[in-house]
C-alpha cells in the first residue's frame, strides 16, 4: 500500500512540474490539485472574459474567469491518467473568448464620441480587419460604445490576430453576448481590468491628433476543424451603430452625429434595472 501511495504522489509530483512550465504570462493556468478522497485538475482563469480551451483529442471546455474544474476522479485511480495524452498541458490551447450563443446581428452600438458630436470613419489599408479609424481630436473624452468588463491587456489566446493588446494606449471589453470591442490610441484611461462599464460611460482620452482605431470581434466556431483552428480564429464585423439618422451600419467617410437614447441605454438591462433607470430619469426631469 505504500509503494502504491509513492508511486501516486510521484505522478502528482511530476505532473505538477509538467504544468508549473506552462506560459507563466498566460492567464489561463492549469493544477492537479488533491480534494479530500479526490484528485482534480482545476484550470484557474486570472482574465475577466471566458477563454475557449480545447486539445489535441477534442477535449473542450468554456474556462469562465476564476476556478474551472476539467475533471474529478477518485485517488486511487489517478495513476491512469499518467499516460492520457487528453490531460497533458502541452495538448491543450487556449483560445480568447467563446462562441456567441446569441450573437444579434440587431443589437445597437452607440458611437465613441460625446452626444451631439460629429465623427466619421476611413479603413487603415494596412490593417484592413481592422474595422473602423474614427476621426477624432488629440484628447477627446472617449465613451464606452457598449456596456461589458475590461479584460486583461494580454495577448494570449489571440491566434494572429495582430492586435497589439500589451500597447498601454489599448483597451479590451468582452460583451454579454461573448463578443469583444478593441480600442486604440487613448491615454489616461479611466477603466480597469474587472471593472464593468456602460454603455456611453467615459473611458478615456484620444492620444491621437486625429483618428480612434477600434475593431468588433468574437470567437467564430465555423473556424474550428476538430482541435484546429482554421485561420485566425476571430471573425471582425461591423455593428449597427445609432446616430441621429437611426439605426444603420456606417458608411465609409460620412460625418454621423452621436445621439443616446433609452433603447441604446436599456437594451442590455434587466426589467429591474430599467424600472430604477426610469426613475432615476424622471426624478431628474423633475429637478429641471
Amino acid at each position: 500500500m505504500k509503494k502504491v501511495y509513492l508511486l501516486l504522489f510521484s505522478f502528482l509530483w511530476v505532473v505538477s512540474q509538467v504544468f508549473g512550465q506552462q506560459n507563466a504570462m498566460s492567464p489561463v493556468q492549469s493544477k492537479w490539485e488533491k480534494v479530500g478522497e479526490y484528485v482534480e485538475l482545476n484550470y484557474y482563469n486570472s482574465d475577466y472574459c471566458d477563454y475557449y480551451l480545447v486539445s489535441s483529442r477534442n477535449k473542450e471546455m468554456r474556462v469562465f474567469p476564476g476556478k474551472n474544474n476539467l475533471v474529478r476522479v477518485p485517488f486511487d485511480q489517478a495513476a491512469k491518467y499518467k499516460n492520457d495524452p487528453t490531460f497533458m498541458q502541452s495538448s491543450f490551447k487556449t483560445y480568447k473568448g467563446y462562441f456567441p450563443e446569441n450573437l444579434n446581428p440587431d443589437f445597437i452600438y452607440s458611437l465613441p464620441i460625446k452626444a451631439g458630436d460629429s465623427t466619421c470613419y476611413v479603413i487603415d489599408a494596412k490593417k484592413p480587419f481592422i474595422t473602423y479609424l474614427f476621426k477624432v481630436k488629440l484628447a477627446d473624452t472617449i465613451y464606452a460604445v457598449r456596456s461589458g468588463v475590461v479584460c486583461i491587456k494580454q495577448n494570449q489566446g489571440l491566434r494572429n490576430n495582430e492586435l497589439d493588446l500589451e500597447n498601454i494606449e489599448v483597451l479590451l471589453v468582452y460583451h454579454a453576448d461573448c463578443s469583444f470591442a478593441f480600442y486604440q490610441n487613448m491615454k489616461d484611461i479611466f477603466v480597469r481590468p474587472g471593472e464593468e462599464i456602460e454603455v456611453g460611460q467615459p473611458i478615456g482620452l484620444s492620444s491621437s491628433k486625429s483618428e480612434l482605431l477600434m475593431t468588433f470581434f468574437f470567437l467564430d466556431k465555423n473556424k474550428f476543424i476538430g482541435a484546429n483552428t482554421n485561420g485566425k480564429p476571430h471573425t471582425h464585423f461591423n455593428p449597427l451603430f445609432h446616430t441621429t439618422l437611426g439605426n444603420s451600419k456606417l458608411e465609409e467617410k460620412k460625418m454621423y452625429v452621436n445621439e443616446w437614447n433609452d433603447e441604446v441605454i436599456t437594451q442590455e438591462m434587466s426589467k429591474r434595472e430599467k424600472k430604477k433607470y426610469a426613475k432615476k430619469k424622471l426624478k431628474m426631469a423633475e429637478a429641471k
